[in-house]
Protein backbone atom coordinates (compact mmCIF):
# COMPACT_ATOMS: atom_id res chain seq x y z
CA UNK A 1 0.00 0.00 0.00
CA UNK A 2 0.92 3.78 -0.44
CA UNK A 3 3.19 5.49 2.13
CA UNK A 4 4.62 1.99 3.41
CA UNK A 5 8.29 2.20 3.19
CA UNK A 6 9.08 -0.09 5.37
CA UNK A 7 11.10 -2.75 3.91
CA UNK A 8 9.70 -6.68 3.96
CA UNK A 9 11.38 -9.46 6.34
CA UNK A 10 12.36 -12.36 4.49
CA UNK A 11 9.46 -14.54 5.34
CA UNK A 12 7.97 -17.92 4.13
CA UNK A 13 4.23 -16.66 3.46
CA UNK A 14 1.70 -15.16 3.32
CA UNK A 15 0.34 -18.97 2.97
CA UNK A 16 -2.43 -21.26 3.91
CA UNK A 17 -1.49 -23.28 6.67
CA UNK A 18 -0.56 -26.82 6.63
CA UNK A 19 -2.25 -30.19 8.16
CA UNK A 20 1.30 -30.63 10.20
CA UNK A 21 1.52 -27.03 11.88
CA UNK A 22 -2.29 -26.92 13.01
CA UNK A 23 -1.25 -27.92 16.42
CA UNK A 24 1.40 -25.11 16.65
CA UNK A 25 -1.03 -22.98 15.17
CA UNK A 26 -3.65 -23.52 18.33
CA UNK A 27 -0.49 -22.72 20.35
CA UNK A 28 0.04 -19.70 18.72
CA UNK A 29 -3.25 -18.58 19.32
CA UNK A 30 -3.41 -19.52 22.68
CA UNK A 31 -0.12 -17.29 23.68
CA UNK A 32 -1.34 -14.71 21.70
CA UNK A 33 -5.32 -14.48 23.18
CA UNK A 34 -4.13 -15.53 26.99
CA UNK A 35 -4.70 -19.29 28.38
CA UNK A 36 -2.38 -22.03 27.24
CA UNK A 37 -4.78 -25.01 25.26
CA UNK A 38 -3.22 -27.87 26.72
CA UNK A 39 -4.12 -29.43 30.08
CA UNK A 40 -1.00 -29.44 32.25
CA UNK A 41 1.12 -32.78 32.36
CA UNK A 42 1.90 -31.53 28.12
CA UNK A 43 -0.72 -33.65 26.81
CA UNK A 44 -2.67 -32.04 24.12
CA UNK A 45 -6.58 -31.84 23.97
CA UNK A 46 -8.61 -32.68 20.89
CA UNK A 47 -7.81 -29.72 18.57
CA UNK A 48 -10.59 -27.12 18.65
CA UNK A 49 -13.47 -26.47 16.13
CA UNK A 50 -12.16 -23.56 15.27
CA UNK A 51 -8.69 -23.80 14.45
CA UNK A 52 -8.97 -25.05 10.77
CA UNK A 53 -6.93 -24.88 7.21
CA UNK A 54 -9.71 -23.26 5.31
CA UNK A 55 -9.16 -19.79 5.54
CA UNK A 56 -6.49 -20.02 7.75
CA UNK A 57 -3.52 -17.74 6.86
CA UNK A 58 0.03 -17.64 7.91
CA UNK A 59 3.16 -16.47 7.96
CA UNK A 60 6.67 -18.16 9.62
CA UNK A 61 9.69 -16.84 10.12
CA UNK A 62 12.60 -18.70 12.06
CA UNK A 63 10.98 -22.17 11.26
CA UNK A 64 7.96 -21.30 13.44
CA UNK A 65 4.49 -19.90 12.62
CA UNK A 66 4.57 -16.16 13.62
CA UNK A 67 1.52 -14.34 12.18
CA UNK A 68 -2.25 -15.58 11.60
CA UNK A 69 -5.33 -13.89 9.88
CA UNK A 70 -8.40 -16.36 9.61
CA UNK A 71 -10.68 -15.05 6.69
CA UNK A 72 -14.31 -16.68 6.72
CA UNK A 73 -16.78 -15.79 3.50
CA UNK A 74 -20.05 -15.08 3.42
CA UNK A 75 -23.41 -14.37 1.80
CA UNK A 76 -25.94 -11.19 3.29
CA UNK A 77 -28.96 -10.58 1.93
CA UNK A 78 -30.10 -6.95 1.93
CA UNK A 79 -33.78 -6.62 0.99
CA UNK A 80 -33.04 -9.60 -1.51
CA UNK A 81 -29.80 -8.21 -3.12
CA UNK A 82 -27.30 -11.05 -2.63
CA UNK A 83 -23.71 -9.78 -1.37
CA UNK A 84 -20.36 -11.75 -0.87
CA UNK A 85 -18.42 -10.28 2.13
CA UNK A 86 -15.38 -11.64 3.66
CA UNK A 87 -14.99 -11.78 8.00
CA UNK A 88 -11.17 -11.56 9.24
CA UNK A 89 -10.82 -12.65 12.53
CA UNK A 90 -7.87 -14.42 15.17
CA UNK A 91 -5.36 -11.82 14.05
CA UNK A 92 -2.09 -11.91 15.82
CA UNK A 93 1.40 -12.27 15.90
CA UNK A 94 4.09 -13.60 18.02
CA UNK A 95 5.04 -11.13 20.86
CA UNK A 96 8.96 -11.79 20.02
CA UNK A 97 7.77 -10.94 16.27
CA UNK A 98 5.89 -7.92 16.67
CA UNK A 99 6.82 -4.53 15.13
CA UNK A 100 8.76 -5.74 12.14
CA UNK A 101 5.67 -5.18 9.97
CA UNK A 102 4.79 -8.89 9.55
CA UNK A 103 1.04 -8.20 10.25
CA UNK A 104 0.61 -5.47 8.16
CA UNK A 105 1.77 -7.99 5.33
CA UNK A 106 -0.12 -10.87 6.10
CA UNK A 107 -3.52 -8.08 6.39
CA UNK A 108 -2.42 -6.78 3.16
CA UNK A 109 -2.53 -10.33 1.42
CA UNK A 110 -5.97 -11.23 2.90
CA UNK A 111 -7.30 -8.11 1.96
CA UNK A 112 -5.84 -8.33 -1.70
CA UNK A 113 -7.29 -12.36 -1.49
CA UNK A 114 -11.15 -11.25 -0.37
CA UNK A 115 -11.12 -9.18 -3.25
CA UNK A 116 -10.18 -11.58 -5.80
CA UNK A 117 -12.16 -14.35 -3.86
CA UNK A 118 -15.31 -11.92 -5.21
CA UNK A 119 -15.98 -9.93 -2.03
CA UNK A 120 -17.16 -6.55 -1.80
CA UNK A 121 -16.42 -5.96 1.62
CA UNK A 122 -14.34 -6.83 4.34
CA UNK A 123 -15.98 -6.80 8.15
CA UNK A 124 -12.84 -6.93 11.15
CA UNK A 125 -13.48 -8.52 14.18
CA UNK A 126 -11.29 -5.58 15.78
CA UNK A 127 -10.78 -2.07 15.74
CA UNK A 128 -6.70 -1.81 16.31
CA UNK A 129 -4.71 0.53 14.32
CA UNK A 130 -3.59 -2.30 12.23
CA UNK A 131 -6.88 -1.74 10.26
CA UNK A 132 -7.05 1.54 10.79
CA UNK A 133 -3.77 2.04 8.47
CA UNK A 134 -5.02 -0.19 5.69
CA UNK A 135 -8.42 1.98 5.32
CA UNK A 136 -11.07 0.14 7.89
CA UNK A 137 -13.12 2.35 9.35
CA UNK A 138 -16.21 2.20 12.13
CA UNK A 139 -19.05 2.13 10.19
CA UNK A 140 -22.81 0.75 10.14
CA UNK A 141 -24.68 3.21 12.49
CA UNK A 142 -26.73 1.76 15.04
CA UNK A 143 -28.36 2.96 18.93
CA UNK A 144 -27.18 1.66 21.67
CA UNK A 145 -28.23 0.88 25.16
CA UNK A 146 -27.62 -0.61 28.82
CA UNK A 147 -31.15 -2.11 29.79
CA UNK A 148 -31.21 -2.91 33.35
CA UNK A 149 -34.14 -5.02 35.01
CA UNK A 150 -36.51 -1.47 35.81
CA UNK A 151 -35.81 -0.41 32.07
CA UNK A 152 -39.09 -1.83 30.88
CA UNK A 153 -42.21 -2.81 31.97
CA UNK A 154 -43.62 -6.38 31.74
CA UNK A 155 -46.17 -7.15 29.35
CA UNK A 156 -49.71 -7.47 29.80
CA UNK A 157 -50.42 -9.99 28.58
CA UNK A 158 -46.93 -11.41 29.40
CA UNK A 159 -45.22 -13.80 26.47
CA UNK A 160 -42.59 -16.93 27.84
CA UNK A 161 -39.11 -16.86 28.14
CA UNK A 162 -36.81 -20.16 27.92
CA UNK A 163 -33.58 -21.34 27.35
CA UNK A 164 -32.99 -22.13 23.70
CA UNK A 165 -32.73 -25.89 23.12
CA UNK A 166 -31.24 -28.36 20.37
CA UNK A 167 -34.86 -28.73 19.20
CA UNK A 168 -35.37 -24.86 18.78
CA UNK A 169 -33.04 -24.88 15.48
CA UNK A 170 -35.41 -25.05 12.78
CA UNK A 171 -37.62 -22.43 14.76
CA UNK A 172 -35.04 -20.07 14.74
CA UNK A 173 -33.71 -20.61 11.36
CA UNK A 174 -36.89 -19.64 10.27
CA UNK A 175 -37.50 -16.75 12.27
CA UNK A 176 -34.05 -15.48 11.21
CA UNK A 177 -34.63 -16.56 7.17
CA UNK A 178 -37.61 -14.21 7.34
CA UNK A 179 -35.11 -11.04 8.27
CA UNK A 180 -34.90 -8.65 5.44
CA UNK A 181 -31.16 -7.94 6.14
CA UNK A 182 -29.21 -11.14 7.12
CA UNK A 183 -26.73 -13.13 6.50
CA UNK A 184 -27.89 -16.22 4.43
CA UNK A 185 -27.04 -19.10 6.47
CA UNK A 186 -28.17 -22.77 5.55
CA UNK A 187 -30.47 -24.63 7.80
CA UNK A 188 -27.31 -27.02 9.31
CA UNK A 189 -25.62 -23.99 10.28
CA UNK A 190 -28.47 -23.38 12.55
CA UNK A 191 -28.76 -27.26 13.60
CA UNK A 192 -24.92 -27.44 14.60
CA UNK A 193 -24.93 -24.06 16.61
CA UNK A 194 -27.93 -25.23 18.44
CA UNK A 195 -26.45 -28.48 18.90
CA UNK A 196 -23.33 -27.20 20.37
CA UNK A 197 -25.00 -24.90 22.63
CA UNK A 198 -23.77 -21.52 20.64
CA UNK A 199 -23.95 -18.63 23.36
CA UNK A 200 -26.85 -18.26 25.31
CA UNK A 201 -29.72 -18.39 23.41
CA UNK A 202 -33.81 -17.63 24.78
CA UNK A 203 -36.53 -18.56 23.16
CA UNK A 204 -39.62 -15.94 23.71
CA UNK A 205 -43.00 -17.59 22.90
CA UNK A 206 -46.01 -16.55 22.11
CA UNK A 207 -49.68 -17.93 22.54
CA UNK A 208 -47.49 -21.26 22.70
CA UNK A 209 -44.96 -20.59 19.71
CA UNK A 210 -41.36 -19.16 18.92
CA UNK A 211 -41.99 -15.51 18.28
CA UNK A 212 -38.26 -14.48 18.56
CA UNK A 213 -35.06 -15.26 20.19
CA UNK A 214 -32.15 -13.60 21.46
CA UNK A 215 -28.67 -14.68 21.80
CA UNK A 216 -26.27 -13.25 24.25
CA UNK A 217 -22.36 -13.23 24.80
CA UNK A 218 -19.93 -12.16 27.83
CA UNK A 219 -17.41 -9.12 27.01
CA UNK A 220 -14.44 -10.59 26.41
CA UNK A 221 -12.11 -11.56 29.20
CA UNK A 222 -14.82 -11.68 32.00
CA UNK A 223 -15.65 -13.96 34.13
CA UNK A 224 -18.66 -17.03 34.23
CA UNK A 225 -19.81 -15.15 37.34
CA UNK A 226 -20.19 -11.98 35.76
CA UNK A 227 -24.18 -11.30 35.23
CA UNK A 228 -23.72 -8.97 32.69
CA UNK A 229 -23.99 -9.78 28.95
CA UNK A 230 -24.64 -8.29 25.36
CA UNK A 231 -27.30 -8.92 22.62
CA UNK A 232 -24.97 -10.72 19.90
CA UNK A 233 -28.10 -11.32 17.64
CA UNK A 234 -31.83 -11.20 17.59
CA UNK A 235 -34.89 -11.94 15.11
CA UNK A 236 -38.59 -12.16 15.07
CA UNK A 237 -41.53 -10.40 16.55
CA UNK A 238 -39.74 -7.27 17.97
CA UNK A 239 -43.15 -6.87 20.05
CA UNK A 240 -42.60 -10.51 21.12
CA UNK A 241 -38.94 -9.36 22.01
CA UNK A 242 -39.47 -5.97 23.71
CA UNK A 243 -42.31 -8.13 25.82
CA UNK A 244 -39.75 -10.92 26.71
CA UNK A 245 -36.61 -8.70 27.97
CA UNK A 246 -38.30 -8.28 31.84
CA UNK A 247 -38.89 -12.11 32.22
CA UNK A 248 -35.33 -12.34 30.20
CA UNK A 249 -33.68 -10.44 32.40
CA UNK A 250 -35.53 -12.49 35.78
CA UNK A 251 -34.58 -16.06 34.13
CA UNK A 252 -30.72 -15.58 33.59
CA UNK A 253 -30.01 -13.27 36.56
CA UNK A 254 -28.53 -10.70 34.89
CA UNK A 255 -27.63 -7.41 35.51
CA UNK A 256 -27.38 -5.47 32.30
CA UNK A 257 -27.56 -6.09 28.90
CA UNK A 258 -26.38 -3.88 26.30
CA UNK A 259 -28.05 -3.99 23.22
CA UNK A 260 -27.05 -2.27 19.58
CA UNK A 261 -29.99 -1.97 17.17
CA UNK A 262 -29.62 -1.34 13.21
CA UNK A 263 -30.32 2.14 12.32
CA UNK A 264 -32.76 0.11 9.51
CA UNK A 265 -34.55 -1.68 12.09
CA UNK A 266 -37.42 0.96 12.65
CA UNK A 267 -39.45 -1.10 14.60
CA UNK A 268 -37.32 -2.04 17.44
CA UNK A 269 -36.19 1.59 18.16
CA UNK A 270 -39.54 2.64 18.17
CA UNK A 271 -41.21 0.32 20.52
CA UNK A 272 -38.43 0.91 22.27
CA UNK A 273 -38.88 4.86 22.31
CA UNK A 274 -42.44 4.51 22.90
CA UNK A 275 -41.48 2.77 26.04
CA UNK A 276 -39.14 5.37 27.56
CA UNK A 277 -36.25 3.37 26.53
CA UNK A 278 -33.32 5.51 25.74
CA UNK A 279 -31.08 4.99 22.63
CA UNK A 280 -27.24 6.41 22.08
CA UNK A 281 -25.84 6.53 18.22
CA UNK A 282 -23.24 4.35 17.95
CA UNK A 283 -21.76 2.19 15.43
CA UNK A 284 -21.18 -1.21 14.84
CA UNK A 285 -19.01 -2.42 18.04
CA UNK A 286 -15.41 -4.05 18.49
CA UNK A 287 -15.37 -4.09 14.38
CA UNK A 288 -14.30 -1.90 11.52
CA UNK A 289 -15.45 -1.98 7.71
CA UNK A 290 -13.62 -2.05 4.72
CA UNK A 291 -14.39 -1.87 1.14
CA UNK A 292 -12.91 -3.62 -1.26
CA UNK A 293 -14.78 -3.09 -4.76
CA UNK A 294 -17.57 -0.65 -4.84
CA UNK A 295 -17.95 -1.31 -8.06
CA UNK A 296 -19.19 -4.44 -7.54
CA UNK A 297 -21.10 -3.50 -4.22
CA UNK A 298 -23.20 -1.53 -6.76
CA UNK A 299 -23.49 -3.89 -9.42
CA UNK A 300 -25.06 -6.11 -6.65
CA UNK A 301 -27.16 -3.77 -4.68
CA UNK A 302 -28.81 -3.07 -8.66
CA UNK A 303 -32.44 -3.49 -7.36
CA UNK A 304 -31.69 -1.41 -4.25
CA UNK A 305 -30.47 1.16 -6.22
CA UNK A 306 -33.49 0.67 -8.58
CA UNK A 307 -35.99 0.95 -5.92
CA UNK A 308 -34.92 4.27 -4.63
CA UNK A 309 -33.90 5.89 -7.67
CA UNK A 310 -35.81 7.17 -10.92
CA UNK A 311 -34.29 4.66 -13.83
CA UNK A 312 -33.31 8.22 -15.67
CA UNK A 313 -31.22 9.04 -12.77
CA UNK A 314 -29.70 5.27 -11.95
CA UNK A 315 -28.33 4.93 -15.58
CA UNK A 316 -26.80 8.45 -15.10
CA UNK A 317 -24.75 7.12 -11.32
CA UNK A 318 -21.61 5.64 -11.43
CA UNK A 319 -18.73 4.50 -8.80
CA UNK A 320 -15.45 3.10 -9.38
CA UNK A 321 -12.60 2.03 -7.01
CA UNK A 322 -9.43 3.42 -7.77
CA UNK A 323 -5.97 2.77 -5.63
CA UNK A 324 -6.78 4.36 -2.21
CA UNK A 325 -10.10 5.87 -3.01
CA UNK A 326 -13.39 5.63 -5.08
CA UNK A 327 -14.95 8.24 -7.39
CA UNK A 328 -18.73 8.69 -7.37
CA UNK A 329 -20.35 10.18 -10.72
CA UNK A 330 -23.81 11.25 -12.15
CA UNK A 331 -22.99 12.49 -15.58
CA UNK A 332 -20.08 15.40 -15.29
CA UNK A 333 -20.41 15.74 -12.07
CA UNK A 334 -17.80 13.93 -9.69
CA UNK A 335 -16.89 13.60 -6.19
CA UNK A 336 -13.99 11.52 -4.90
CA UNK A 337 -12.92 10.25 -1.70
CA UNK A 338 -10.81 8.11 0.51
CA UNK A 339 -11.06 4.43 0.43
CA UNK A 340 -11.53 5.31 4.47
CA UNK A 341 -14.35 8.03 3.81
CA UNK A 342 -15.85 6.19 0.99
CA UNK A 343 -16.58 3.31 2.91
CA UNK A 344 -18.17 5.59 6.12
CA UNK A 345 -20.15 7.40 3.46
CA UNK A 346 -21.48 3.73 1.69
CA UNK A 347 -22.20 1.92 4.99
CA UNK A 348 -22.68 5.38 7.57
CA UNK A 349 -20.60 6.40 9.85
CA UNK A 350 -19.09 9.14 11.95
CA UNK A 351 -16.27 10.07 9.06
CA UNK A 352 -18.88 10.11 6.44
CA UNK A 353 -18.12 13.16 4.39
CA UNK A 354 -21.14 15.51 2.80
CA UNK A 355 -21.41 15.79 -0.79
CA UNK A 356 -22.47 18.47 -2.21
CA UNK A 357 -24.74 19.21 -5.20
CA UNK A 358 -27.54 16.79 -7.33
CA UNK A 359 -24.66 13.55 -7.01
CA UNK A 360 -25.11 14.72 -3.09
CA UNK A 361 -28.40 14.27 -2.71
CA UNK A 362 -28.54 10.74 -4.47
CA UNK A 363 -26.40 9.64 -2.69
CA UNK A 364 -28.27 10.51 0.48
CA UNK A 365 -31.16 8.73 -0.56
CA UNK A 366 -29.16 5.56 -1.54
CA UNK A 367 -26.46 5.35 1.73
CA UNK A 368 -26.13 4.69 4.29
CA UNK A 369 -27.06 0.94 2.97
CA UNK A 370 -28.81 -1.59 5.56
CA UNK A 371 -25.70 -4.10 7.04
CA UNK A 372 -26.67 -7.40 9.47
CA UNK A 373 -25.18 -7.65 12.65
CA UNK A 374 -22.37 -9.93 12.69
CA UNK A 375 -24.40 -12.42 15.25
CA UNK A 376 -23.32 -16.04 14.71
CA UNK A 377 -21.43 -14.98 12.05
CA UNK A 378 -19.08 -13.52 14.15
CA UNK A 379 -14.94 -14.48 13.35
Amino acid sequence: MKGRSREEPCLDGPRLVRREELYELDDLMAISFGGALRPRGGRRRRRPRWIVRSGAWVVARDGRLVSHIKIAYNTISLYGCRLKIASIGGVCTHADYRGQGIATILLDHCIAESARAGASLLLISGERSLYRRAHAVDAVPTLEGRLTPTSIEPASPPVTVRRGTAEDWFACASLYQSEPVRFVRRAEFFRQAFEHGHRETWVIDSNGSPAAYVMLSRHWGTSREDRRRVVAEYAGSRAALADGLPALFEAGGYEQIELAVPMHDGELAGIFASRGISLKAGTLEDHTIRLLDVDRLMRRLGPYVAARLPRSQARRLSFHQKDDGCIFSLGDEKLEFSLGKSAALVLGGPKAPKAPGELGRLLASLFPVPFPMPGMNYV
